[in-house]
């Protein structure tokens, strides 16, 4: 079952990269450069890394939790759903960039875009809940020597 639930995330993130670069190659098809008003507040050439390293880059990023935390989260995003303690530390070992680029890979799915407002909002929301139990798991800071 957790191998199935892995191959479903992996294949959502091989589609995302589809997906993103497919609307990178629309947009750039019918925008001319009469269009545009100011491009120097686009990327310069070569800025942004190639689909195949992007699909890797997410890829790493999914390994960073487990897959049992990873539908947990997935399912949090879309369905309001509370995410564990466990699951939240990892997410947020994970970072936030990562958190942040899943999630808009994800949300650019078409199966998922219908619900795209609802799943950014509640993966903010989990984003800052899990940092608060992170932050509330840490040890405190033992005294230093100099202090006592």
């Amino acid at each position: 079952m957790a191998k199935f639930n892995n191959i479903f995330f992996m294949v959502a993130l091989v589609l995302a990269g589809g997906v993103l670069a497919s609307f990178a190659q629309e947009l750039e098809e019918n925008i001319s450069p009469s269009t545009l008003i100011d491009d120097t507040a686009f990327p310069p050439e070569g800025a942004m890394p190639p689909e195949t390293e992007y699909t890797e880059y997410l890829e790493e990023c999914a390994r960073k939790v487990e897959a049992e935390c990873g539908k947990e989260i997935f399912l949090g995003m879309l369905e309001s759903l509370t995410i564990t303690k466990k699951c939240c530390l990892q997410l947020v070992k994970m970072g936030r960039a990562c958190h942040d680029d899943l999630v808009k890979a994800i949300i650019f799915l078409p199966e998922y875009a219908p619900k795209a407002s609802v799943a950014f909002s509640n993966s903010v929301q989990i984003w800052d809940k899990c940092v608060l139990v992170a932050e509330q798991t840490s040890p405190a800071p033992s005294p230093s020597p100099d202090m006592e």
